[in-house]
Order: structure tokens, then C-alpha cells, then sequence
């Protein structure tokens, strides 16, 4: 058994001006280190993971932000992150809420006065750095926790509160705003094929997009469809985020890929790759793109269009069918005509 009470108790007192100063060197209490060494000999983490959940939003911000980027930990060695990503979730919607006073009033009070009038959004402002780590660690290994927050408006509205400020990190920006299950229609007008694919884990800038897709129909058709060249497979792996290691990160800087196809709107006019998903046109609410052979190459760096946003990430872009001619046939027809 683990070592619970006095980490308990600990979690359940308000925190001080000390520790929020101290931030991340508050884990080098006794009865934290106590806690942390007793349940890496725990075989059950899920059984763990069940008995803090709770106390997420039972603790003061910065508290629960500890608890947080524990259960991070916790998912990490393989606990199941549905018991907890929820909780953990709600406690970032409740510390960027708290944030906003801290936002409005930090530059007219010391820290002392800031957490004399206003200690919750004190401790909400030293627990991001320990909250947001767990969120992306449980957002970025699935798809359906990213596809529901996506959509939760207490989380959106308060993202948008604070869009002019520096509080909120680019990357977990990005990870909210990620392409999961949303199906595209790629059609080639001089061949008359066709390809529905679906983007997983796909970042909104159409760069990204096109580094996944391009391989996915080329596995699919074989070497030299539309006269295209082979992808290169260490800026795929890059831009699927598959087992990268640090010497990767290193060598993708300055590193560029570029297009096999004209990725073009109906009529031949390229479709920018720093563009986003959402401006792509729609047939029956469905998007589509038109591939053709290159007449001009376009290059990127994917280290800048779509630098890896975590580890745990898998981007990919999924054939689900060729389609058949005559539905090929009705799109183009219904697009050109």
C-alpha cells in the first residue's frame, strides 16, 4: 500500500506565497517525495489514479495542479487516463478562469498584494506550469478526450478570454484546435479518381496536411501517380510524430520538405499550405481538394509549419476508400459543371 494519509492531508491545506514562489521545487517535500516513492511499487495505477481523482477539484489551484502532473505521471506509466483527464480538464478551465484577475491586476500588485487580494488566481497562475504538462500528456494519446474538449464552451470561452495574453502555451493552442476524424475528399480530375481519407491528430495548417496526405495516396497508388515523385520517409516519420528521439527534433531544424502534387482549388488555383483546414470549399458539407501533376514545387520547413507539439502524439491521414468512378464522376461533374 502506498503512502497516503499525510499525502492526503497535505493536498487538503491551502497552499502558501512560499511554494507558489517555489513552484516545481515544492515536489522536494518530505511527504510528497514520500507519496511519489510509495507508488512506483504500486502494480495497480488505475487503483491509484481512481483514489485522487476526486481530489482535483477538492484542492486549492495550485494543489490540484501537483495532483495533476502527478496523474500525468501516473498516465505516462500506463494508467488509464480516462479516470482522470476529465478532472484534470476541469481544473485548467477553473485555474484560467482564476487567471483572469491575475492577468488584470499583475501589473499593478506586488506578489504579496496580488496574493493577499487575489490568492486563487495567484496559485491558478503557479499551477499552470504543473497542470498544463498533465493536460497535454492526457489530450495527445486520445482522440476522443481532444474531440470533446474541443467542444466544451467553458473551455473555449475562456481560451478566447485570454487569446491576447502570453498565459496560454502555442502548442496546447494548437493541440486543442487539432483535425481528428474529419474526412476529406481528394479528387483527381485527370485520371478520374477519387480518395476519401480521414485526419487524425492533423494540425490546421494545410503544410501538415499535405506532408501526411501525399504519402497516404502514393502507399496507396504506387510510385509515380500524376508523376510524383517518392515522399521522403524521414520527414513522413516526422510528420507523424513516430518515435522521434532528440537527435530527430535536431535534424528536423532547417530540414524541408515540399509537395508531390498541385493541391488546387477547382479551376487550378493552388491551395496555400499555411491556409487552414476550414477555408478548403465544401460539397454537401463535405470538404474536397483537387490533385494534379506539379508545375511548380513548393518547399517548407516542417520544424515551423508543424513543430511537435508532444511525444505521445500520432498524426496521421487515413485512406478510407477509394472511391468509385461514378462517384468521382458526380463530384466533378457538380464541381465543374
Amino acid at each position: 500500500m502506498y503512502s497516503r494519509p499525510t499525502f492526503m492531508t497535505f493536498l487538503q491545506q491551502p497552499s502558501e506565497l512560499a511554494e507558489l514562489q517555489a513552484g516545481k521545487q515544492v515536489f522536494a517535500r518530505e511527504e510528497v517525495q514520500s507519496f511519489l516513492y510509495s507508488i512506483r511499487s504500486v502494480s495497480d495505477k488505475d487503483a491509484v489514479l481512481h483514489d485522487l481523482a476526486p481530489l482535483l477539484t477538492a484542492s486549492d489551484s495550485f494543489r490540484a495542479g501537483m495532483l495533476a502532473m502527478i496523474c500525468g505521471g501516473l498516465v505516462e506509466m500506463g494508467g488509464d487516463l480516462s479516470i482522470v483527464v476529465n478532472g484534470t480538464l476541469d481544473l485548467l478551465v477553473r485555474q484560467l478562469c482564476c487567471l483572469k484577475d491575475y492577468v488584470r491586476m499583475k501589473e499593478h500588485l506586488s506578489a504579496h498584494e496580488m496574493f493577499l487580494h487575489f490568492p486563487e488566481a495567484m496559485r491558478a497562475h503557479a499551477a499552470l506550469p504543473l497542470t498544463i504538462p498533465a493536460a497535454m500528456t492526457m489530450l495527445c494519446r486520445d482522440k476522443e478526450a481532444r474531440m470533446y474538449w474541443q467542444r466544451r464552451k467553458d473551455l473555449l470561452d475562456v481560451m478566447h478570454e485570454l487569446a491576447d495574453t502570453d498565459e496560454i502555451p502555442f502548442y496546447l493552442r494548437r493541440t486543442l484546435s487539432l483535425l481528428d476524424d474529419q474526412e476529406l475528399v481528394v479528387l483527381d480530375q485527370l485520371n478520374k479518381r477519387g480518395f476519401l481519407v480521414c485526419l487524425v491528430g492533423v494540425q490546421d495548417v494545410m503544410y501538415h496536411c499535405y506532408a501526411l496526405l501525399q504519402d497516404t495516396i502514393l502507399q496507396h497508388t504506387g510510385p509515380g501517380y500524376l508523376d510524383a515523385e517518392p515522399t521522403e520517409p524521414e520527414a513522413v516519420r516526422y510528420a507523424q510524430n513516430y518515435q522521434l528521439t532528440k537527435e530527430d527534433y535536431l535534424s528536423a531544424r532547417g530540414s524541408y520538405d515540399y509537395q508531390r502534387f498541385g493541391f488546387n482549388y477547382p479551376g487550378g488555383l493552388f491551395f496555400a499550405g499555411s491556409a487552414s483546414f476550414y477555408d478548403l470549399p465544401k460539397l454537401d458539407g463535405i470538404p474536397f481538394l483537387m490533385i494534379e501533376k506539379k508545375f511548380m514545387t513548393f518547399q517548407w520547413e516542417p520544424a515551423n509549419m508543424y513543430p511537435v507539439l508532444h511525444e505521445s502524439l500520432a498524426s496521421r491521414v487515413n485512406l478510407v476508400h477509394e472511391m468509385a468512378s461514378d462517384e468521382v464522376d458526380a463530384w466533378l461533374k457538380r464541381i465543374f459543371n
